[in-house]
């Protein structure tokens, strides 16, 4: 080699002296013992072999300023674990020699044994239990042996410390195996391991740097085994154990008191239901006792076919009646009164006779801008006719029920009264919807125009042209026969009949209408 770049691709070259990126054999074997290379003779006379292969050594840069001492080999043997095993026996022989160890701290395992042990409840809290404390210490060694058997394994070192026995491994390439690790734990004895494989390298060639990483760095060993810290661990974590448990039965007490108290509630409130539901069927019943002869008539008088008969009746009893007042009234009135809404045979009379009638006194027999309520005409067909009490009874007390509603603060609009049944309170006929529906017919007519206040004012207009004259009371018109559609077939039947206005909804004796 005749240049440095030369050497350099000697020693990086995989067939080259050394594959380990130039790595120099740090210690040389001699009688047994480690040696490093400014312990011992220049050149060929250092009488060192590799403690790898065996091979001659020879040692180098024992004064040099640029290099540091080391050992090469005399041959080329391709030698690949000289640098390795010297470590190894140099740092064997150290702890020997020294009788000193630094022991490293004992710090649990993140998995397995986390110091302060931990454990949850059963609400998912963390608990931290005690904290095993076992420092790291400066351990002086007696009957120290190096690689004494115990059966199935042989630990580099063998000492003991003011804590008894201390087994030592010395790591550089290969670390304690598991099973080796299960039996020194299983045998009870402590070990500790020195990791030597990342030492930098040149570390080796500075004795001070290597004695130091060997004897006092914290930073480099670990335990393989140390029974006390564990048993206390143990402890520790039983002592947690208890606690999380006595926490999970107060947390069980307490869920059980929550189940129990969720339990009575429900029972309570199970009661209160069936208490508010009996007190609700029993005020029912006594309510519907005061309407119960109305109700039992209510499905009969309601009936269809009783609807159609009476009717027809109504129709027959008033048609000479009907036909006389017909002719004295122009065609707008009559297409007012000839229709009618389909509750409007609840008053006991033909609906068209108790309409003409009703316009006559309120509107025919009244001077224009004369004045009436909704509520006078609800009252004076009452009072005139024959109405069916039974039903208005009932429709009174579902009036009643939906005005104590909304005093309540509670908007109503349909009329029923929780105590009927569904279908009685579809079967109640309303006594103002037919009113409400023949006022805005006339409304509709301009026979009368609503007034602002108060509600259900209205007020009379002028009168349209009388019979036979035409609109500007000129040449006379030749009367129309009589005719009445409504008296020929049943109420429901008409087309026209409870038809409404649009826009027109008062209600009788309300601001508007149902």
């Amino acid at each position: 080699m005749n240049t440095f770049s030369d050497a350099f691709s000697l020693c990086n070259s995989p067939a080259g002296p050394s594959r380990r990126s130039g790595f120099r054999v740090p210690f040389g074997l001699r009688d047994g013992r480690a040696w490093a290379p400014g312990e011992v003779a220049r050149g060929k006379a250092c009488g060192c072999v590799c403690p790898g292969c065996g091979a001659a050594l020879v040692a180098k840069a024992q004064t040099s300023r640029r290099r540091r001492p080391h050992f090469a080999h005399l041959t080329d043997t391709g030698c690949q674990t000289g640098r390795e095993t010297g470590i190894h026996l140099r740092a064997k022989q150290l702890i020997a020699e020294r009788r000193q160890l630094r022991v490293p701290a004992w710090d649990g395992d993140w998995i397995e044994m986390p110091n302060p042990p931990q454990a949850s409840d059963a609400d998912g809290h963390v608990h931290v239990g005690r904290r095993v404390d076992y420092p790291a210490r400066q351990s002086a060694l007696h009957k120290v042996e190096l690689e004494r058997w115990f059966g199935t394994y042989k630990p580099d070192v063998y000492a003991w410390d003011e804590a008894g026995e201390l087994l030592v491994e010395i790591r550089v390439t290969h670390a304690v195996d598991e099973r080796k690790a299960e039996r020194v734990q299983a045998h009870g004895r402590r070990m500790i391991e020195i990791d030597l494989s990342r030492l930098d390298r040149d570390t080796p060639h500075d004795l001070a740097a290597f004695e130091q990483a060997v004897l006092n760095d914290p930073a480099n060993r670990v335990w393989i085994s140390c029974p006390d810290a564990v048993a206390d661990w143990h402890t520790s974590k039983q002592e947690l154990d208890e606690q999380v448990a006595a926490c999970n039965e107060e947390i069980a007490r307490w869920r059980e008191q929550q189940a129990m108290a969720a339990e009575k509630r429900r029972r309570q409130e199970d009661r209160s239901a069936k208490d508010k539901e009996g007190r609700r069927a029993y005020m029912r019943r006594l309510v519907r006792d005061k309407h119960a002869d109305d109700l039992a008539q209510l499905m009969e008088l309601t009936a269809p076919t009783r609807i159609e008969r009476v009717l027809q009746k109504y129709q027959t009893d008033a048609e000479e009646r009907v036909s006389e007042l017909l002719d004295a009234v122009p065609p707008i009135v009559r297409s007012a009164c000839l229709r009618a809404h389909e509750h409007a045979w609840v008053f006991g009379v033909d609906p068209v006779l108790w309409q003409l009638l009703a316009y006559q006194h309120f509107v025919a027999n009244q001077p224009a801008g004369s004045r009436f309520n909704q509520r006078d005409v609800a009252a004076w067909v009452r009072r005139s006719f024959h109405p069916e009490m039974a039903l208005y009874r009932l429709f009174v007390a579902q009036y009643a029920a939906r005005a104590e509603t909304r005093r309540a603060g509670f908007f109503k609009r349909r009329m029923a009264y929780w105590v009927f049944t569904e279908e009685e309170n579809e079967r109640i006929p309303n006594f103002y919807t037919s009113v409400n529906d023949f006022i805005d017919r006339l409304e509709a007519a301009r026979l009368i125009r609503r007034l602002p206040a108060p509600a259900g004012e209205r007020e009379v207009l002028p009168p349209p042209p009388a019979p036979g004259r035409d609109g500007d009371g000129g040449n006379p018109k030749p009367a129309p026969p009589p005719s009445r559609p409504v008296a020929a077939q049943p109420l429901e039947s008409l087309p026209e009949r409870g038809r409404r206005v649009p826009g027109h909804s008062t209600q009788v004796g309300e601001p508007s209408a149902d």
